[in-house]
């Protein structure tokens, strides 16, 4: 070693600081590196004697290489390579023998290491999960398993909070898993996950949810529960197998206030006559709609707008997603199919005394039938949910289910059908002009349109730097709102209908009653700047007919 260093020593015979720094620079954090791999080879299972051997013999081999090659720089580059070499060998048989949490220089354990800042730590220990039994759950300790877990659900969770999200699926795909945030009702893909990753957040997750750990085949569901400061977040988890492998869908269960009907979306002469069809005591509303329209929020807004002090409301539901004060929640088990009907048991909440009633689903003559004789009664006001596209869809599926025309329509009140509409982000929106043939095709004024609005997605600094939309997070949208077809009839449109011998010619009565239609009341909506018109071919495009080529927006 002693003449080792005095090659260091130039012909002048001065020491060459430079080299020496050099040299040191290498030497110390390989003995460094040897003690690291002791400690480690004796954790995982190693054999540490061997590598210790193994290593120790390099570096005294490139020590020597390094001194005796005439040239100093590719005799650095040989112990450089040497020692990172034989580290790389030791990692990948560490690796193999411990499981993927505790893997050192993946993709995984790298993005951990530039992630976990002091400030992320202390992130995390102010966010809480809570189990189904409302059990707080400690951080776990670090690089096991449960921490591996956690750390997934953290990421997942908070970014899902801070993107508004309303459900967040996890679809196995290869050794990925793809994942998707529903925003504002649209599916937003995200960043995909490491299969091996979702494997420890599957583990951690059910354990939250009261879930069978074990079982990876049979749907499961549970419930969740995560607080940051005074916020607390229920989270709905399903399970379900599938041959690719395990399917996640998580549901953020809405604990918002429930909003006013005038908040919906409604016109001010559709506000107006909601207030005069309230105020009737007795007879049925229905609230209708597709799937994923906002139904079950308009049904809740128009339960609350009733006053339960004075009036005995019940709802009658399968599955309760908002919370209703002072109001009776009636659900229909899949344990109550044993001994009774949805009809049935709906019949019996009917002989209750309720003065109002709201039936969250009607998809069966039964039920249909029950509902008209209740109301035939008299002293109820019932409001039923009816899936359908446009309220004259909605109108020949009433008397489809009632089977009786006169009966459907004797105490027919009122119908709505709806639509939500992502709402425009205020801060990165962009006007533009449209051309000729979109408002034309949309009979838009040209004279009176000039410009219409669309997404930005990105926001400009003073320099003129873009970036990503920090209000909507380049989604383009904020919120949403509805659009609504409403239709209330006195004595002589009900006499009309019975007379129509087809749903067309019922429609055009509508008309001639001034009812404005789902896309006239979308238009107002994207020429008022609140939403875009490809939003409005998006949402209001039947479901057949979406793989149709789109117009142009611009």
């Amino acid at each position: 070693m002693f003449d080792s260093i005095l090659l260091l020593v130039e012909y002048g015979g001065y020491l060459s600081i430079t080299k020496m720094v050099i040299f040191l620079a290498f030497f110390f954090p390989s003995w460094l590196l040897i003690q690291w791999m002791h400690r480690d080879a004796e954790t995982v299972g190693a054999n540490a004697t061997l590598w210790v051997s193994v290593v120790l013999g390099l570096v005294v081999v490139m020590t020597l290489i390094w001194f005796f090659v005439p040239w100093y720089i590719v005799g650095a580059l040989c112990y450089g390579v040497g020692l990172m070499g034989a580290s790389l060998a030791y990692v990948k048989d560490r690796n193999a023998r411990v499981l993927d949490f505790d893997r050192i220089l993946t993709v995984a354990h790298i993005k951990s290491l530039v992630n976990t800042s002091a400030e992320e730590v202390e992130g995390m220990d102010s966010f809480l999960f809570i189990t189904a039994n409302k059990n707080d759950v400690p951080r776990p300790e670090a690089r096991t398993p449960d921490f591996f877990g956690y750390r997934v659900a953290y990421d997942i969770l908070t970014e899902a909070i801070s993107k508004r999200a309303e459900f967040i699926t996890l679809a196995p795909s290869g050794e990925n898993y793809k994942v998707a945030f529903q925003i504002d009702g649209a599916s937003v893909s995200q960043a995909e996950q490491q299969k091996d990753q979702i494997d420890f957040f599957l583990r951690f997750a059910k354990h939250l949810g009261g879930l069978d750990v074990k079982e990876r085949r049979k749907p499961q569901k549970g419930i969740f529960y995560t607080r940051r400061g005074k916020d607390t977040i229920d989270w709905e988890i399903k399970t379900a197998g599938s041959t690719a492998g395990e399917q996640v869908r998580i549901r953020k269960v809405s604990q918002e206030a429930i909003i006013r009907v005038s908040d919906l979306g409604l016109t001010s002469k559709q506000v107006q006559a909601f207030e005069e069809v309230k105020t009737v005591k007795e007879g049925i509303v229905l609230v209708t709609g597709p799937k994923a329209s906002g139904v079950t929020s308009t049904f809740y807004s128009i339960l609350r707008e009733h006053d339960a002090y004075t009036n005995n409301i019940y709802t009658f539901e399968k599955e309760i997603t908002s919370s209703l004060p002072s109001v009776t929640q009636d659900v229909f088990k899949l344990s109550d199919t044993a001994s009774t009907s949805y009809a049935k048991k709906l019949q019996q909440l009917f002989r209750m005394g309720a003065d109002i009633v709201g039936v969250a689903e009607c998809a069966d003559s039964d039920t249909a039938q029950v509902i008209c004789s209740a109301a035939q009664d008299g002293g109820k006001l019932i409001y039923v949910v009816v899936q359908a596209d446009s309220v004259i869809q909605a109108l020949g599926r009433w008397l489809k289910l009632v089977g009786d025309r006169k009966v459907a329509m004797a105490h027919l009140n009122g119908i709505t059908n709806q639509r939500l509409l992502r709402q425009l982000c205020g801060e990165c929106k962009q006007g533009y002009t449209p051309n000729q043939d979109i408002l034309k095709k949309f009979n838009l004024p040209a004279d009176k349109v000039k410009v219409l609005y669309r997404p930005g997605k990105v926001v400009y600094d003073k320099r003129g730097k873009e970036s990503t939309c920090p209000q909507c997070f380049a989604t383009g949208f904020v919120g949403r709102t509805g659009v609504f077809e409403m239709i209330t009839f006195n004595d002589e449109l009900k006499r009309v209908v019975l007379k129509s011998k087809t749903l067309q010619d019922m429609g055009n009565q509508f008309r001639r009653a001034k009812m404005a239609l789902l896309q006239e009341q979308a238009l107002r909506k994207v020429m008022g700047g609140v939403t875009a018109i490809n939003e409005m071919v998006r949402v209001l495009t039947p479901a057949t007919k979406k793989k149709a080529a789109k117009p142009s927006t611009k």
